[in-house]
């Protein structure tokens, strides 16, 4: 026999299981927990309810972020501990749920309705966006795939939260005159350096600090990101990257200080949040909006797509595993057709296609089996069949 009743500002079930009484929080919403009461009913009528590992929500917390550290990129990894940091305080504050086995898919819905109203972080007025919304989902749903896994939950109640629609932009990237103004308005060699790196590389700011002066060979012209025991790239695949002259000049003109190609003055590796912060100070001086680090990737991928119109090779120089992802930048390609369509034969192309050429106040011959038919449009006079 199940019961329902609340105790404080949480309403609760009881109910027995394997000859054990259990206990479970359905929320503090009255009409929410009367309706997951009856479905907790369904499931005992039916002998569908599981008993699962009583978990706190914070302790797993801990534990699946250890996990995601040693597998995942760091980058990645401070997106989930954001993500889970603000899930875990919202159970807590919002819904009076502190137990893994406890949460349900209600509670992810009601936590994105949440996240979009909350403030941002980094616009003085507006709203979280929605895009970063789906980064911390991704990361919820990996979160419980993981419980699954280990057998902390039965079926993961995330796997029916649907990512939020976005609108569709194009990858924002600094045209010449902005590239121009940032480098010439950058005063220290070594920062200008990074810049120019992360530019004609396409490298990700955590590649770039991670890159040590074994990972240049300046005798093939290339750099080579890979994983190590200490980081991993995102994919946690190898890749090379052939050095522009502009990259090799700059890296064989600096003085190695130290393992690390780019250090900050003691030699020690530097900090992706001070060359972030470093970097966007930089461009509020200079007035140039909505970008960061990560243009510079964007501006390699798009001034290569503008340029070869060569989709595979970007995919392969950025390290996408999907040509999806690489497919940001494919409307750029169309500048490329232009240069396509200039490849065509000149004036005199006559030579070429058994044709007198078009020019104007001309009629157009066409030639079929050495006759000479039409004169306009090139349709024939009579049948040629």
């Amino acid at each position: 026999m199940a019961k329902l009743f609340r105790r404080g500002k949480t309403w609760n079930a009881t109910f027995y299981l394997a000859g054990k009484r259990h206990r479970k929080s359905l929320g503090r919403d009255k009409k929410r927990a009367e309706i997951a009461f009856k479905e907790l009913v369904y499931k005992l009528s039916r002998n569908e309810f599981q008993q699962t590992q009583k978990i706190p929500i914070a302790s797993y917390v801990e534990e699946f972020l250890e996990y995601a550290k040693s597998r995942l990129s760091e980058k990645t990894h401070l997106n989930y501990s954001i993500a889970l940091g603000h899930l875990r305080a919202y159970l807590s504050d919002k819904e009076g749920v502190k137990w893994l086995k406890d949460l349900d898919v209600g509670m992810i819905d009601r936590y994105v309705a949440f996240r979009l109203k909350c403030p941002s972080s980094r616009k003085k007025e507006g709203t979280v966006e929605r895009s970063t919304v789906n980064t911390e989902l991704k990361g919820i749903k990996r979160f419980c795939n993981r419980a699954v896994e280990l057998g902390y939950l039965k079926d993961s109640p995330a796997r029916k939260a649907k990512l939020l629609a976005t609108a569709k932009k194009n990858p924002r990237f600094f045209d010449e005159k902005e590239v121009a103004r940032i480098l010439s308005g950058c005063k220290d060699d070594r920062v200008r350096g990074i810049y120019l790196v992360l530019l004609y590389t396409g490298m990700r700011i955590g590649e770039l600090v991670n890159l040590e002066w074994d990972d240049v060979d300046f005798t093939r012209r290339a750099i080579t990101i890979r994983p190590k025991a200490f980081w991993k790239p995102k994919g946690n695949e190898e890749r090379s990257l052939p050095m522009h002259d502009a990259v090799f000049f700059t890296l064989f003109a600096k003085e190695k200080v130290g393992r690390w190609v780019f250090s900050d003055r003691s030699g020690e590796k530097l900090k992706i949040h001070s060359v972030e912060t470093r970097f966007r100070r930089h461009l509020i001086k200079l007035a140039i909006p909505d970008a960061s680090l990560h243009t510079w990737r964007h501006t390699f991928a798009s001034y290569l797509t503008m340029r070869t119109g060569n989709i595979r090779a970007v995919q392969k120089l950025l390290g996408h595993k999907s040509i999806r992802t690489t497919e940001i930048y494919s409307h750029l390609s169309d500048r490329h057709l232009h240069g396509v369509i200039g490849e065509l034969p000149g004036p005199k192309m006559g030579a070429f296609l058994g044709a007198s050429a078009l020019l104007p106040g001309r009629v157009v011959a066409q030639v079929v089996d050495k006759k000479m038919v039409g004169d306009r449009g090139l349709e024939p006079l009579t049948s040629t069949v």
